[in-house]
Parts: C-alpha cells; sequence; structure tokens
C-alpha cells in the first residue's frame, strides 16, 4: 500500500462541517479533513476540548497526549474512547510523541492508535528508532509523520526530515508545522513542495519571522501559494490548524483563521 492509497482510503465523505455563518460549498477546505490539534484547547479538560472544537465547525482533531495518554492499557482509556466515540469527533492524528529505538515501548503506542482509530501519530523520533518503525508503520497500516519543531529541534529544516524519510516505506514522511517552518526562516509552500508525497498530514499555523504567533492568515504564510502546492501534490492527509495565542478562549481565532483559509482556498479554485 502507498501512501497516497493510504490516505485517500481513509478519508471522510466530507473534509469538515462548516463554518457557522458562512455558505454552505460542495467542498469546504478544498475537501481537504480539516480539523485542530487537540494542543489549541489545552487549558480546558479533554471533554471541553471537544466543545471548543465543536465552536470552531470542525468535528476532525489531532489529539496530543495531555487530553489522552497514548496507552489502550491506561486505566482511564475505556472511558475516554466511550466520550470520543459518543461526540461524534473524528481522531485522525496524535502527537506529537517521542520515539526511540525501544520497539516495545513504540509497539505500545501503535496499539493505542490502532484502538482508537487513529491513522497518523505525530513524531519525534530519534535517529535510532527508524528501523523498528519501518517495521510497525507496515505492520499496523499506520503512519508515522515527522513534526518539524523549529530553531534547535532535531527535525528543523525540511532537509533533516528528507534525509531521515528517503530510504523508509511510503507510511514514513511528514507533519509539516508551517509555523514553525517559518521560525526557521523557510517557506511553507516552498518546503510542502520539496516534501512532495512525504507530507502525510500537517499543523497548519501562521508566525512572524523572528516576532510570534499569528492568527492563521496573518502571518509571514502565503496561503493561497500554500493551496497551490496542496492542491498540485494531492494532498489527503489530516490538515489540523493549531492555534496557541489565547489559550483560555481560542475559538474565536481558529474560526477567523478558518475563514482566511477558506478564502485562500476559494482563490486557487
Amino acid at each position: 500500500m502507498n501512501r497516497r492509497t493510504f490516505l485517500a482510503s481513509t478519508a471522510a465523505a466530507t473534509a469538515a462541517a462548516f463554518l457557522p455563518g458562512t455558505a454552505q460549498a460542495a467542498k469546504p477546505y478544498g475537501g481537504h479533513r480539516m480539523g485542530c490539534q487537540s494542543y489549541s484547547f489545552r487549558s480546558f479538560s479533554f471533554e471541553d476540548a471537544i466543545g471548543e472544537l465543536k465552536k470552531t465547525g470542525l468535528n476532525n482533531l489531532e489529539v496530543f497526549s495531555g487530553h489522552m495518554p497514548p496507552a489502550s492499557e491506561h486505566e482511564n482509556f475505556a472511558a475516554t474512547k466511550k466520550m470520543v466515540d459518543a461526540s461524534g469527533i473524528n481522531v485522525l492524528s496524535f502527537g506529537v510523541e517521542n520515539f526511540t529505538k525501544d520497539e516495545e515501548a513504540s509497539r505500545v503506542k501503535f496499539d493505542f492508535a490502532k484502538a482508537m482509530g487513529i491513522e497518523v501519530l505525530t513524531a519525534n523520533p530519534m535517529k535510532n528508532a527508524f528501523n523498528s518503525l519501518d517495521k510497525l508503520t507496515q505492520e499496523y497500516g499506520i503512519a508515522i509523520a515527522i513534526h518539524n519543531h523549529g530553531p534547535g529541534a532535531k527535525y528543523d529544516g525540511v532537509m533533516d526530515t528528507l534525509e531521515v524519510v528517503k530510504d523508509m516505506n511510503p507510511l514514513i514522511g511528514a507533519c509539516v508545522d508551517t509555523g514553525h517552518v517559518i521560525r526557521s526562516g523557510e517557506k511553507p509552500h516552498e518546503v510542502l513542495e520539496a516534501l512532495g508525497d512525504r507530507v502525510i498530514s500537517m499543523h497548519l499555523k501562521d508566525w512572524v519571522h523572528g516576532e510570534e504567533e499569528q492568527i492563521l492568515g496573518e502571518g509571514d504564510m502565503d496561503l493561497i501559494e500554500v493551496a497551490k502546492v496542496l492542491k498540485k501534490i494531492n494532498f489527503a492527509g489530516p490538515l489540523m490548524l493549531e492555534f496557541e495565542l489565547f489559550d483560555k478562549n481560542p475559538a474565536p481565532g481558529i474560526i477567523k483563521g478558518l475563514e482566511n483559509w477558506q478564502k485562500a482556498i476559494d482563490a486557487v479554485g
């Protein structure tokens, strides 16, 4: 199974719920499975975070470990999964998680992802983790998406990721965090094009280089160029807006960012 087939086969019938108050389009967000990274709602309990997500009109989520430990044997797993299932949201991805050469420790996270129906583990792997990750991704059919985390991180510039994935199977690729791309002095659309079909998932975030995060569409990122490249590379993975500002009330900033993103998608057509 190649990456494109894998991602396309798990796509929802519609990409996301419509934003409140906007005209319905045939394919909101260009047909992408638009969601949020739950770190945007880190000041809320997981149950309340889901409520905040629904305020944005979205129903897809990437969860971070502060909301749900990545272990299906955890004592709260069954109750949390029941709550998620009842909420009607889709947990498409999880992370960012560290991985080492310890295959059994990694397997715990893959077992968790399988039990939750998660398709992508967003990752910050050690270089010695890739032999086991190559094996586990193929065994479970669950992708590993390497997250760039800005200056000083293991995976800072685009070449850091390209170098480690070049000999890996198609389920090992990148989660491109566009905000951290800007922090690292690169341009998101150029990074996406360089990675091509190694782009498994994304954290859609805006930033002003050398300064701080902004509402999506109000920083240095060229949304139209990003939308063009996603169309060019036939991106089919989870597309998670992450907004770390105003953690006590992030929904208004997220909604404004989604409106800006929809305008860019519409401009590209």
